[in-house]
């Protein structure tokens, strides 16, 4: 019996399999959120069915232990629709909706939410300002012209 010495290089998956294998999961997991297998919904749930899956996709495709967790769990979407919106009554919240589709698959993760007014078309982009990081502060320029230094 021979034994095969092994490497890490040998073992290693290598980072296009693991890429592979990562886009599978996030496809299998936005597979099963589908707004189209829902049978017998109550009102509610025909409300809420469409923008529940796009947030979920979206959080599948931001995180991919998110998506693990939908690929290996039993329930089906149409479990998570009538667990979040049982007993909502009259109303619930956009961000309350996601949060609880979100812990219904993954006890525990949390959502974040943020909103921005955009006063006009071109407020759509964001300026460089606002997304990089702001550079330390520079010593003040002064301003020196001829002028002034023959005007004493």
């Amino acid at each position: 019996m021979s034994r095969e010495k092994k490497t890490a290089v040998g073992v290693a998956t290598p980072a296009t399999e693991i890429d592979k294998q990562s886009t599978d999961i996030i496809n299998q997991a936005i597979e099963k959120i589908d707004p189209k297998s829902i049978k017998n919904a109550n009102r509610y749930m025909k409300v809420v069915a469409e923008p529940v899956a796009k947030a979920l996709h979206g959080f599948c495709r931001q995180s991919e232990e998110f998506a693990r967790a939908i690929t290996e769990t039993d329930v089906t979407f149409q479990e998570c629709l009538e667990a979040i919106t049982k007993g909502i009554g009259q109303a619930l919240s956009d961000i309350d909706t996601y949060q609880r589709a979100v812990e219904y698959y993954f006890p525990g993760a949390k959502i974040e939410f943020k909103m921005t007014i955009r006063m006009s078309e071109y407020d759509l982009e964001e300026p460089e300002s606002r997304t990089a990081k702001p550079e330390p502060a520079l010593k003040k320029n002064i301003d020196l012209s001829l002028d002034s230094l023959l005007d004493w």
